[in-house]
Parts: C-alpha cells; sequence; structure tokens
C-alpha cells in the first residue's frame, strides 16, 4: 500500500479546509479499517480502540494476523532505508511545535516532512512497541488510519494558519498538556498548542498537535492529528 501523505502534503496546503465528516459530525471509516478496531472520540475523530476485540460480539480471535506476521506486512510496504533512530524533527518538543506553525504558515511542505514520522520510523521504531499494538490493533490498519487522521488534522491546521497570517496574529509561546506515556524506548505526550496574539490584543490557543513522541534524544510529530 502506497503512502498517501506525499501526496497529502502536496495537495491539502493548497486547500481551504475540508469537511469529512458524516453527517452526525463524526469522522467515517476509512476503506481497509475494521470498524471493530476504532472509535470515536468524544468530538468526532476516529482513534485505535485498545479494547475492541473484548467489546465486539462474536469477534474471531483467529481471524486476526499473528502480531509477528502482521507487523511484517506493514514492513513489507515500506520503500526507504530501514532506521535504527529518529532524524530530523526538533531536540525538543516547544522547537517542534514551533518549527511546525512556521511551516504551515509558510505552505513549507518539504519541512513538514521533516517534522512528523514517517512510514518506515513508523512500522519499525515507534509502531513495535506502542500501546496500540499490545493491545491487538492491526499494523496495517493502523498505519491507514495514522494517514487518515493526518491528513484531515493537516487541512484543519494549514486553514488556520491561514487565517493567522491573514489576519496578522503573532505567536507568542507554545503549550503542552502535562504528563505522557512511555511505550518501549519513546515517550509520547500532547496535546500541544500555539498561543497567538491578534492585532486587537486578543490571545487565541490553536490545538494543533495531538501527540508527540520523544525517541533518541529527537521529537516527531505523531502524525498530524488535531482535535481543531
Amino acid at each position: 500500500m502506497r503512502s498517501l501523505l506525499p501526496a497529502l502534503f502536496l495537495s491539502i496546503i493548497a486547500c481551504g479546509r475540508g469537511d469529512d465528516r458524516t453527517a452526525d459530525a463524526r469522522e467515517p471509516i476509512p476503506p481497509g479499517i475494521d470498524p471493530a478496531m476504532v472509535e470515536w472520540r468524544s468530538d468526532g475523530v476516529l482513534i485505535p480502540s485498545p479494547d475492541s476485540l473484548r467489546k465486539t460480539p462474536g469477534y474471531i480471535i483467529d481471524s486476526i494476523l499473528p502480531p509477528d506476521e502482521a507487523l511484517r506486512r506493514l514492513q513489507q510496504e515500506v520503500t526507504d532505508p530501514i532506521p535504527t533512530r529518529l532524524t530530523g524533527g526538533a531536540d525538543s518538543r516547544s522547537a517542534l511545535i514551533r518549527a511546525y506553525w512556521d511551516a504551515l504558515q509558510g505552505t513549507d511542505t518539504t519541512r513538514i516532512r521533516t517534522l512528523v514520522l514517517s512510514k518506515a520510523e513508523f512500522a519499525y521504531l515507534y509502531f513495535p512497541e506502542s500501546a496500540p499494538f499490545a493491545s491487538g490493533m492491526q499494523p496495517v490498519p493502523a498505519w491507514a488510519l495514522y494517514e487518515a487522521q493526518s491528513g484531515r488534522g493537516l487541512t484543519a491546521a494549514s486553514s488556520r494558519a491561514r487565517e493567522a497570517a491573514a489576519g496578522r496574529a503573532v505567536l507568542r509561546d507554545v503549550t503542552c498538556r502535562a504528563g505522557g506515556r512511555t511505550e518501549g524506548t519513546s515517550e509520547t505526550s500532547g496535546p500541544c498548542a500555539v498561543v497567538l496574539r491578534w492585532p486587537d490584543q486578543r490571545i487565541d490557543t490553536l490545538w494543533i498537535v495531538s501527540t508527540v513522541i520523544r525517541r533518541d534524544g529527537r521529537y516527531k510529530l505523531l502524525g498530524l492529528d488535531n482535535a481543531l
């Protein structure tokens, strides 16, 4: 399965904010995603469901690939060199969020690619040690969901960045919610926001990133999902 993120970087930045929610404000389930493996957040955003196997009546456990084989199938789709550590990103969480905001305002798709976890990093570094994988989430659908949520998040964030640029809002600060989670040798945290000051002195806080990953002393965006 070819990654959809490069196409999203090229097209979504140039477009206005889309609305891919269903009539009841829930984000639709992408093709190829098992509905039993996902659920909706209170704001309608689709997320992996860690207890989907237990709560789905009649679900046949034997129909799921063994974890090693399921992971191998995702890794087979990777065309880039196998990574041993995170590359790109930033050396602090605050610097990462600032760099992402700057790239959004400058429609710098090349820069955004260096800030977000790649498919190779997802398949070989993050997902094998992740909580979703340990809870039974299948790797290939997990990546498809990651891409779908990133597309929605990039659309929303780029729209707000354009609005801020047009209104001459100034980046005042970056803030992230306290706490985090250790997943193997990775640490995940978030969400994170940019704090903007408008010319009329109004202050806005935009939560443009849901999750940041820290590994090997580097920080990257764990997808582009957000609650905007």
